[in-house]
């Protein structure tokens, strides 16, 4: 079977965000069971192709820089002509030279299942006509990266904006899936129809991290573009690691993933540092004791919390960083309030045996879980199902 897969960048399993991470798994489960192409909208700081997932068919087109004088001002008059009518972050990701490369994937690939990824990607779904199409959307139809730079009034209608997106957009896929239980209750309370739910992966690797081995330090990881990250990073810094502190003077709280250029003046604080980006996370996990990854806002689920875990790194998060994680309580812990995370990292962070043991635990719960070829699974099964149905329509 082929499938094509449709997504807003360059995904692979070394991405430095989250979703880009999270597709990549997805991408490498299935490959092994069916052909696979994909056609990506390459973002400035995109790899020319996925890292160690080989394609059947790949297409890219370069979203286009902003451009300097005249041409820079011609590129923010159509921005602006676009939204009028589409939200922001979707008119950004309109590149009239990716509708060629689906054009030429559609002839030269033939697929039998067309996968479209994120909120953004649904507007190109009419030039996936004639294909069973599966549009999976990660943040319940609105993307936390959504403000706009003009106040309330310019966020407020940017929502509303999004809500038209979806209604106009998402019906137009034969199938819509969310990945979490909670995103899915959303958009079929919306769209008035079924949306399924996708299984989360993460690969772990065979030898987990030695976290007992670490000093008592915490990390925080994510992709700092993606506004919950920076606000969670600040509200960590500077209202959970005091607490911390004052129990135990030497805990440090780690910032790290790209971009951290916007969380720089956050490493001026007390036990705070920003280490930036890290490609390689074995040795980035080696270094801490626990990952302390709450967020206060965006739907979907965390990569970073599942990578924690897949590494053997016990994890203190709230309801909303742990969505999508069912791991068990030996191995994550949640709250809500300041107070609760600190006193949560402590537990960890004042005890390494206690640390190393919730390690393993992690480890084991995503060994058992969080394989990717279980999603690769679960997305055949679909597909299959799709071209299936489509097939009895056209007979």
């Amino acid at each position: 079977m082929r499938l094509l897969f449709v997504t807003p960048f360059v995904p692979g399993r070394q991405a430095q965000h989250g979703g880009g991470a999270y597709v990549g798994q997805v991408l490498a489960g299935l490959a092994p069971l069916a052909e696979v192409g994909l056609v990506a909208l390459q973002q400035p700081d995109d790899p020319g192709a996925p890292h160690g997932t080989p394609m059947a068919w790949l297409g890219l087109a370069a979203r286009r820089r902003r451009r300097g004088g005249l041409g820079g001002a011609l590129d923010s008059a159509a921005m602006a002509w676009r939204w009028r009518h589409t939200p922001l972050v979707a008119a950004k990701h309109w590149e009239p030279r990716l509708l060629a490369v689906l054009a030429r994937a559609l002839t030269e690939f033939r697929p039998d299942v067309a996968f479209v990824e994120m909120a953004q990607m649904a507007q190109y779904l009419p030039a996936l006509a004639g294909v069973p199409t599966v549009l999976t959307d990660h943040e319940a139809g609105c993307p936390a990266n959504t403000r706009t730079g003009l106040g309330q009034f310019g966020d407020a209608r940017d929502r509303r904006l999004w809500r038209q997106h979806v209604l106009l957009h998402y019906p137009r896929a034969d199938a819509v899936q969310a990945v979490t239980a909670e995103d899915a209750t959303t958009l079929s309370a919306l769209l008035l129809r079924a949306v399924r739910v996708r299984p989360v992966a993460c690969d772990a690797p065979a030898t987990p991290a030695d976290v007992a081995k670490a000093p008592p330090r915490a990390l925080f990881l994510g992709d700092y573009r993606h506004q919950p990250n920076p606000e969670a990073a600040a509200r960590l810094a500077r209202a959970v690691l005091p607490r911390i502190r004052a129990v135990l003077p030497m805990a440090e709280l780690w910032l790290a993933g790209a971009h951290s250029e916007r969380v720089a003046d956050l490493g001026m604080l007390p036990g705070v540092r920003v280490v930036g980006y890290v490609a390689d996370l074995a040795h980035l996990f080696a270094q801490v004791r626990m990952a302390l990854v709450p967020v206060w806002s965006g739907g979907g689920f965390r990569m970073k919390a599942l990578t924690a875990l897949a590494h053997g790194t016990p994890l203190v998060t709230n309801e909303l960083g742990g969505r999508g994680v069912a791991a068990p309580a030996a191995a994550v812990a949640r709250s809500e309030t300041d107070e609760g995370l600190a006193t949560a990292a402590i537990r960890w962070l004042g005890d390494a045996a206690a640390a190393g043991a919730a390690g393993r635990a992690a480890h084991a719960y995503a060994q058992a879980t969080l394989s990717p070829r279980a999603i690769a699974v679960d997305q055949l099964a679909l597909a299959r199902e799709l071209v299936a149905a489509r097939s009895r329509v056209t007979t």
